[in-house]
């Protein structure tokens, strides 16, 4: 869907990357139509689908460019494809966004008058509206172990019911706030900041790429902001989830990827977190024949030094 163009209003291209999702991307679609922003475009990035999405899509948005990847190439890489797609024909901003999401009429407004008003914003997160919300707060603290281990694992249950200690760790207010990470279903990029920062890194197959662009970004000398006047509802990883095993196998991957190239934990805070992840890949296993059909492939990942893209 293109809308009519505003005069003086930065273009704005949103990138959906669809893997057998026609239905949610249609959705998403629809709630994008009522922008009240008007110089935005849609590119669709088909990641591999293996059902009828390409031709649903097109059926219904026969005006949207609709890239086909004919392979599964992951969050990143085919986000990377959608993002090119935007800075080749003139975009000045770009918002990745899940496909398995829905937009408030004022997001993309309530951006792009955050972003020209501070020019270092670079990367953006909205407000997430979703049933277990505490899953994409952003997060205010530097990733350290005491990080890691309150906002990545069980003990996040109790942080967040804490104020005092959840203010400590996330960040959940009404006003702008610069923060370490912001959730990935949902990224708002000024399309300058590629140029210094590299688009995602390709690496991964599936999670941690927000928080990998944000450390990009922050090394490239930009800053991360969370502007909760940009809202959005979240249904929470529609495709991922029925990846079971396989699913929790890549963001081990995609972990022990990030701690290896990105944030350097020390060799205690590593072997804790691998516990930490052993410990609750076990637990699934004694419950779910799933988890166990793939406990040598998961201990692989846990105990390699780099993520491999299997796109």
């Amino acid at each position: 869907m293109t809308a009519l163009a505003g005069i003086d209003q930065p273009r704005v291209y949103v990138v959906l990357l669809n893997w057998n999702g026609w239905q949610d991307t249609l959705e998403c679609m629809r709630s994008l139509g009522c922008m009240e922003y008007q110089n935005w475009r849609a590119v669709i990035v088909d990641n591999g689908s293996t059902n009828d999405s390409v031709e649903r899509l097109k059926e219904t948005y026969p005006e949207v460019i609709v890239l086909e990847t004919h392979q599964n190439l992951g969050f990143a890489a085919g986000n990377n494809v959608g993002i090119r797609f935007a800075l080749e024909n003139g975009a000045e901003y770009v918002f990745v966004l899940n496909n398995d999401t829905t937009v408030c009429p004022d997001t993309i407004s309530a951006f792009v008058a955050f972003a020209e008003k501070h020019p270092a914003a670079a990367l953006m997160g909205p407000s997430i509206d979703r049933r277990n919300p505490q899953r994409e707060w952003p997060i205010r603290r530097e990733l350290d172990l005491l990080t890691q281990l309150c906002t990545f694992t069980v003990l996040r249950r109790l942080v967040t019911r804490i104020p005092v200690i959840r203010s400590v760790f996330y960040c959940t207010g009404g006003q702008p706030s610069v923060v370490q990470f912001v959730p990935g279903s949902a990224l708002f990029f000024r399309a300058s900041t590629f140029k210094e920062s590299g688009l995602f890194d390709e690496s991964t197959f599936l999670d941690f790429e927000e928080l990998i662009m944000a450390e990009k970004v922050r090394k490239a000398g930009f800053s991360v902001y969370f502007v909760p006047q940009a809202r959005i509802c979240h249904k929470g990883s529609a495709s991922a989830a029925k990846l079971r095993a396989k699913r929790y196998i890549e963001n081990a991957k995609s972990e022990e990827y990030f701690f290896s190239h990105y944030v350097r934990l020390s060799p205690f805070g590593r072997s804790m977190v691998r516990l930490i992840r052993f410990v609750t890949y076990g637990a699934r296993a004694l419950r779910y024949r799933n988890y166990r059909e793939h406990f040598g492939e998961f201990m692989d990942a846990l105990l390699s030094n780099h993520s491999v893209n299997v796109g």
